[in-house]
């Protein structure tokens, strides 16, 4: 029964790799990044999630939880 859950999990894996526009260090990097910019604006609970889909375009969906946005100056014009 394992053998059998494991190669479902790596059918899957493969699946989703062979579909996704960024293969998984390239999301890691992403991710990362996304997560330094807005923790320069909000202090997050987690690291920022990253979903991309393709389709006629790649549609970017970006989720972040935050405890609270940071305080920052207000530009006056």
């Amino acid at each position: 029964m394992r053998r059998l859950t494991d190669s479902a999990r790596r059918a899957k894996r493969i699946l989703e790799q062979a579909g996704a526009p960024l293969n998984e260090e390239c999301m890691q990097v992403l991710r990362r990044d996304l997560t330094q910019t807005l923790e320069a604006y909000f202090e997050l609970v987690a690291e920022a999630e990253v979903k991309i889909e393709r389709g006629g375009t790649l549609v970017i969906t970006v989720r972040a939880e935050a405890v609270r946005a940071r305080p920052f100056g207000v530009l006056r014009g």
